[in-house]
């Protein structure tokens, strides 16, 4: 399943509940919003330079291999800063919809949750 989003698009490759593999690819100088998921943790691994990892409060310049773990209803983003696009591989465990998306800001126009 392929999600365009406006800042690049999701990639699913395994869909269940226990966990799900998806790639992220953001565009150059785009970013995703920052948001966080009630029902599941994610598992990110870095696959490209120049992307921008923000959990929590914590922001670090991702290294090529590098792994970080989202814990359940802690905010993130993904910045792309690079020339190039930037994926990364994303590892779910717990329930993976959209719906679980809860947006705190957010460039694109789309709605927000408004208990934030």
């Amino acid at each position: 399943m392929i999600v365009d989003k406006p800042w690049g698009k999701v990639v699913t490759y395994a869909l269940n509940q226990p966990a799900s593999v998806r790639m992220i690819t953001v565009e150059p100088g785009q970013e995703t919003s920052v948001h966080y998921h009630q029902m599941r943790d994610e598992m990110w691994v870095v696959l490209d330079a120049g992307l921008n990892v923000q959990i929590g409060n914590r922001s670090v310049e991702a290294s090529t291999g590098e792994e970080f773990m989202v814990g359940a209803e802690t905010t993130h983003r993904i910045t792309n800063t690079g020339g190039t696009r930037g994926r990364v591989l994303e590892i779910a465990y717990g329930y993976t919809t959209e719906d679980d998306t809860l947006r705190l800001q957010d460039d694109y126009g789309r709605p927000l949750d408004p208990d934030w």
